[in-house]
């Protein structure tokens, strides 16, 4: 006959003993996992540590608020109202290469002589980048020439020896005739009536090139030819830059 007694440990395990050592084997099994996610969120932190040492140092930069400041800091004329901050540049028409060889043209500015185009009174100055108000187009806009006082019909003359570098219609400043003198000057007539010149035609100083006509976004003042210079495609004074000031 067996013998059916039950060794303490048997007992053990068939009592609470069991559900004691399962508790043992989970709690062991989480530990483990415990200690391998610890090892693997260390070994990231080092990995990403080593990437930011890796890294070179962020590059100085200017505050986009300073740029802003620097380009739309335009000074005001203090001649009429304050200006709105989208006031409006002026649109007058760009000076174009000349269309002649450089031989054909006097290659030293210095030596040239210039004259105003038409004797008058100086209406409107130019205005050296300050905003001053259109009283025709009730803008506030730079006004990049000299308006000088002439009757409608009125002849004008080359301001100097050169090459026509175009003959253009503009619908601000009607038919606009440039003049390349070289290195990088140019005169400007607006407001041109019965253009005498073409494109590529030679000129000398004083050769009339047509007559004072009508501007149309300067019909609010008397008659008069709006006179302007060029160098190296900027505007400049156009008394001072042909030593006329």
């Amino acid at each position: 006959m067996m013998n059916d007694k039950k060794s303490p440990v048997q007992k053990f395990l068939e009592g609470k003993g069991f559900y004691i050592a399962l508790a043992l084997c989970v709690a062991g099994t989480g530990t483990a996992a415990w200690l391998a996610v610890n090892r693997t969120i260390d070994d990231i932190d080092d990995q990403n540590q080593k990437i930011l040492e890796s890294r070179p140092q962020t590059e100085d930069f200017t505050d986009p608020g300073e740029v802003d400041a620097e380009q739309n800091g335009v000074t005001i004329s203090s001649e009429g109202e304050d200006s709105s901050s989208d006031a409006s540049s002026s649109q007058e028409p760009a000076a174009q290469p000349s269309g002649g060889s450089a031989s054909s043209v006097p290659q030293n500015t210095s030596a040239l002589q210039f004259s105003l185009p038409v004797a008058g009174e100086k209406l409107n100055p130019y205005s050296d980048g300050k905003l001053v108000k259109d009283a025709t187009l009730g803008e506030w806009r730079t006004h990049d020439g000299l308006d000088l006082k002439a009757a409608k019909g009125t002849p004008v003359y080359a301001a100097g020896e050169g090459t026509v570098a175009s003959v253009k219609e503009d619908g601000l400043w009607g038919t606009v005739i440039t003049i390349d003198h070289s290195n990088g000057l140019s005169t400007v007539y607006c407001g041109i009536a019965d253009a005498a010149v073409h494109e590529g035609d030679e000129v000398a100083a004083r050769e009339q090139i047509g007559a004072v006509g009508q501007i149309p976004c300067e019909l609010s003042l008397e008659d008069h030819l709006h006179f302007a210079v060029q160098k190296d495609g900027k505007w400049v004074d156009p008394l001072s830059s042909l030593g006329l000031a």
